[in-house]
C-alpha cells in the first residue's frame, strides 16, 4: 500500500478564501441578498416540481409507490426531455424578465416615445410627480 506521507515535492497550495461574501454585484447589498433568495427559492420550487412529477409518473406506472422507488427512479429519455422543456419554461417565467438587456430597455423607451401617455422607464418618480401636479385637472 502506498505511504500517504511521501517526501515528494508538491505543487499544491492551500485554499485561499475569497471575499465574495463582502462583494456587491448589483450595486446594493440588499439587492444581492434578494437575488440570492429568489434564486434559492426558484431552485427549491423546481426541485419540488420535479419530485412531484416523479411521484406522478411512478403512481401512473406502478399504482402504489414507496419513498425508495421515488429516490431510485431514473426518467426515460422522453420523460427527461419533457422535464427539460418544463424546466426551461419555468426558468423563463421566473427569471426571464431579470435578464433584460440594454436593447430591451431601449425598446421600452422607444415604446414610451410612441405612447406619450406612458412614462419612459428612465423617468424618475420626481418627473412623474411634476407631471401629475401640473397635468390635466389642475
Amino acid at each position: 500500500m502506498a505511504d500517504s506521507k511521501t517526501q515528494r515535492k508538491s505543487y499544491t497550495a492551500d485554499f485561499i478564501k475569497s471575499d465574495t461574501e463582502q462583494a456587491v454585484f448589483l450595486g446594493n447589498p440588499l439587492m444581492d441578498d434578494m437575488m440570492t433568495s429568489i434564486i434559492a427559492l426558484g431552485a427549491e420550487v423546481w426541485a419540488n416540481r420535479r419530485r412531484t412529477r416523479t411521484i406522478e409518473l411512478l403512481f401512473e406506472k406502478e399504482g402504489a409507490i414507496t419513498r425508495d422507488m421515488v429516490e431510485a427512479y431514473v426518467p426515460t429519455a422522453e420523460e427527461e426531455a419533457q422535464l427539460r422543456k418544463e424546466r426551461d419554461a419555468f426558468i423563463q417565467i421566473t427569471y426571464g424578465h431579470i435578464a433584460r438587456t440594454g436593447e430591451d430597455q431601449t425598446a421600452l423607451d422607444m415604446s414610451a416615445k410612441d405612447n406619450p401617455g406612458k412614462p419612459s422607464s428612465r423617468e424618475s418618480d420626481e418627473d412623474m410627480t411634476e407631471e401629475t401636479s401640473t397635468g390635466m385637472g389642475g
